[in-house]
């Protein structure tokens, strides 16, 4: 009896053990799947902050107010994993010569940034071994390469009635960085706008306002052919990822990428819809409404009209430098309108009118073509294509 008595002791105590054995399992599953799923987050965060950040290069202020931007509405959207990052110290940038690991050395025309980050994940079970909390720091690196296709035109209207302006711009504190031509005339109104090219016209010009600084020449100049020369059908060709018999009006606040083909019209409202490396080919209008949505390399192409209103974040050209091309006829063919738009490529309304409204826009290495081309508003910056450094498209990708 005093045996089995003993045994049973025995048994009791490896119990005990066995119990704290698997505690101390559950503990260190719980707590490990914490960190897996902060750092999977804080990849996530670092590697768009850094992506912001290289589309602005190469401004540096504007590329750590961008990732900077970015970091602090994912911190408060999840507040649950805040990101730490520091500013100087947590952001370096590289230039030609410059070896970057996980790349090489970076040639002209190239630029990387790298961004770490780090989200502090307390313990839960882990607590009961006397441990707090750990941190975890990820990093990203995203290389910003090219500056736009060849050229240096940033205006051009191919209307030629000599009674109608081909280009129209209004407001105050316009800065274009291209060439201006017109088929017909041109008018620029208001003050202090800045433009680093020539004035190109055919039948006339009008320079209406105060305080403008043109530091290009006012030429006179015979009617031109489009600098591009995109249709239709270089772009309605398979084979298609999607094709939607109708119209495309996404109920989420995002679309996989691929090449969609829409027999339809194609409708985004709401705000903060976000889609990438994507071709829309659609028969009818494409339409944009609300805020803060994100085209990242994106070409939209339109049997009628494009029209964007709202104030956006930005887009990016997919294929060819170009990001829209509406075929309709007669006023508003492509209009962007609200505030703050940075858009990356050529805009082109060959039959139409292009309309570029609001304040603080932002086009770069790019182009603004259409039959006509009015612009209202101010503070836009327009910078043409090939001029700021190596040309080529401007593309941005993560490498490490």
């Amino acid at each position: 009896m005093r045996t089995n008595t003993n045994r049973k002791g025995v048994i009791g105590a490896w119990v005990v053990v066995a119990m704290f054995a698997l505690i101390g399992m559950a503990a260190l599953v719980v707590d490990i799947g914490r960190m897996t799923i902060a750092a999977q987050h804080l990849q996530n965060v670092v590697d768009g902050a850094a992506l912001a950040g290289a589309r602005q290069l190469p401004d540096h202020d504007s590329a750590q107010a961008a990732l900077q931007a970015l970091v602090q509405t994912n911190n408060q959207e999840t507040p649950a994993w805040s990101v730490g990052l520091t500013p100087n110290q947590d952001v370096q940038f590289f230039g030609e010569g410059v070896a970057v690991q996980g790349y090489g050395v970076l040639e002209s025309g190239e630029e990387a940034i790298e961004v770490t980050g780090r989200v502090v994940v307390d313990y839960t079970f882990g607590r009961i071994f006397g441990l707090t909390s750990t941190t975890v720091t990820r990093s990203a690196t995203a290389l910003s390469t090219g500056s736009g296709a060849a050229g240096t035109g940033i205006f051009f209207a191919g209307e030629t009635d000599p009674r109608d302006y081909g280009i129209v711009i209004t407001g105050s504190q316009h800065y274009v960085d291209g060439s201006i031509h017109s088929n017909t005339k041109i008018r620029f109104t208001g003050s202090s706008q800045t433009v680093v090219g020539d004035f190109e016209y055919v039948n006339d010009y009008k320079l209406v306002g105060s305080n403008h600084d043109i530091q290009g020449d006012f030429v006179a100049s015979s009617v031109q052919p489009y600098p591009v020369d995109f249709t239709w059908e270089q772009y309605d060709v398979g084979p298609w990822d999607y094709e939607i018999w109708g119209d495309l009006r996404p109920s989420g606040d995002s679309l996989p990428p691929g090449r969609y083909r829409v027999h339809g019209d194609f409708h985004v409202s709401g705000s903060d819809f976000t889609c990438t490396d994507s071709l829309f080919v659609c028969d009818d209008d494409i339409r944009f409404t609300g805020s803060g949505h994100t085209l990242d390399r994106v070409t939209l192409v339109s049997g009628d009209d494009i029209v964007f209103t709202g104030a956006m974040r930005r887009y990016s050209c997919f294929v060819d430098n170009l990001f829209a091309f509406a075929l309709k006829s007669g006023n508003s063919a492509l209009r962007i309108s609200g505030a703050k738009t940075d858009t990356t490529g050529i805009l082109f309304a060959p039959n139409g009118e292009l309309n570029y409204d609001g304040s603080h826009h932002e086009v770069h290495h790019g182009a603004l073509i259409g039959n006509t081309i009015e612009i209202n508003g101010s503070d836009g910056r327009y910078c043409g294509i090939g001029d700021g450094g190596a040309g080529g498209e401007k593309s941005i990708r993560l490498i490490r």
